[in-house]
């Protein structure tokens, strides 16, 4: 496959993030499942477009300090949309706090920007406490306004998009 994605300032994100280290794949797969060992949550892309896509181990990969919050991975796709998934238990402040911070280290700090970026979480349960509802809208907000439209969305035990 020749490669479109390349470490050019078409794709700002790749080109701030291309160590082989932190990268799971970086092809045109039909289907790109996200899951942790032993464990039923899934995130699953759909990518019925055959776009080429990079998916990235951000926890221990892109973001190896374990004293910041992160999440667990990112796809990366040829029209420079990120995803942000974090799999989680049945805690979602944690995991909102898990990809703002994300957010941060990745696009924020550095001022990397992207045409859109979505984050996901995929919960064993959904249980939610009143206070995520506050952070659920900043970070909805954040995606819509700074980042192309971007979307937010959780969902129990397994998430799919298709691109």
């Amino acid at each position: 496959m020749a490669q479109k994605i390349k470490s050019q300032k078409e794709w700002p994100f790749f080109q701030a993030y291309h160590d082989g280290n932190s990268i799971l794949r970086h092809d045109c797969s039909k289907d790109v499942p996200l899951r942790e060992p032993k464990e039923k949550r899934v995130y699953r892309l759909r990518n019925s477009s055959g776009k080429e896509i990079v998916v990235y181990k951000i926890d221990g990969g892109v973001i190896s300090n374990d004293e910041v919050l992160k999440c667990d991975n990112g796809i990366y796709t040829e029209d420079d949309w990120l995803y942000l998934i974090e799999l989680k238990g049945a805690d979602l402040e944690h995991a909102l706090d898990q990809i703002s911070s994300t957010i941060n280290i990745l696009l924020k700090q550095p001022n990397i920007k992207v045409k859109r970026l979505n984050a996901r979480i995929v919960l064993s349960k959904v249980c939610v406490p009143r206070i995520s509802a506050s952070k659920e809208n900043k970070l909805k907000q954040l995606l819509h306004k700074s980042y192309g439209g971007g979307d937010y969305k959780k969902q129990s035990r397994t998430l799919e998009d298709t691109i």
